[in-house]
């Protein structure tokens, strides 16, 4: 989460502000906080799946709302978990009209009622939660799945000179974070071989590989292995707007060189995967 100064503002304009005015106090902010919790890029990300109105959802890392209006407009409830009062306020007065009529819910605890929800959805900030995928599971349906979407500590825009996701600097990720001391209250991001060792080792044994480009946050396209890109199609290498970056070769030449290998998969910038329970 943001800063309590960010935070007072976002909850200011989110109170005195509808939705059709969130672009224009974008532009005018010309800040990354106001982009990332009020664009509608956001959506994207989520607005395909197969989440109807009779699906309970439970978001596990909603922040400030971005993907939960969404959500609101696509399911019967969605249950919040959240982590403080703030978040509790900015999320109310997000959602002021599904607060009241008991679709929005808000716990700060994994609730204890198994098989209780159809959809989970992590979308980003993982590593708060990979102690807890077994509790996680435990609380979907037979038939229900979770949603994870978070960045690949080996993605492309990472090899090529972007900053890692959580802790910043260069190369962290690719390294390991061996030199890096503040992990655990930053956060950071797995490979696609790590994601799925701690998704199995969970009782998550179906899984399939979505490829959110150029990002999970700010997605124009979503790829899978069904439907990889083209030779060329990823032309868009420099959506990176939260920190600098460097230009260590042209991803653009290298997607291509990937793809042709076949090993997109594993070097993709942001992973969308969607667990269920076989049997």
């Amino acid at each position: 989460m943001e800063n309590a100064q960010i935070l007072t503002e976002l909850y200011e304009v989110i109170k005195q502000n509808t939705p059709d005015q969130y672009a224009r106090i974008i532009r005018e902010r010309a800040s990354y906080s106001f982009l990332y919790h009020l664009s509608e890029i956001r959506q994207n990300l989520i607005g395909w799946l197969p989440i109807d109105a009779t699906k309970r959802v439970l978001e596990c890392n909603p922040e400030c709302g971005a993907l939960t209006g969404k959500l609101l407009s696509m399911a019967k409830e969605v249950v919040c978990l959240i982590t403080d009062d703030r978040q509790e306020q900015i999320l109310s007065a997000r959602f002021a009209t599904d607060s009241r009529d008991g679709r929005l819910i808000f716990t700060r605890e994994i609730p204890t009622e198994t098989q209780s929800f159809d959809v989970i959805l992590i979308a980003g900030s993982f590593y708060r939660w990979q102690n807890q995928l077994t509790d996680l599971r435990n609380l979907l349906c037979r038939d229900g799945y979770l949603y994870l979407a978070d960045a690949n500590r080996i993605g492309l825009k990472y090899l090529a000179g972007c900053q890692e996701e959580y802790v910043g600097g260069y190369f962290t990720g690719i390294n390991g974070y061996s030199n890096v001391d503040c992990v655990e209250n930053s956060g950071r991001s797995y490979t696609r071989s790590e994601y799925q060792r701690l998704l199995t080792r969970a009782g998550f044994d179906d899984l399939k590989w979505y490829y959110p480009y150029p990002n999970h946050k700010f997605p124009s396209v979503i790829y899978s292995d069904d439907w990889l890109p083209a030779a060329g199609e990823l032309a868009e290498g420099r959506s990176n707007y939260d920190r600098d970056r460097v230009a260590c070769f042209d991803e653009r030449v290298m997607a291509d060189t990937l793809l042709a290998e076949g090993v997109y998969g594993t070097f993709a910038n942001s992973f969308l995967i969607v667990a269920g329970q076989e049997g």
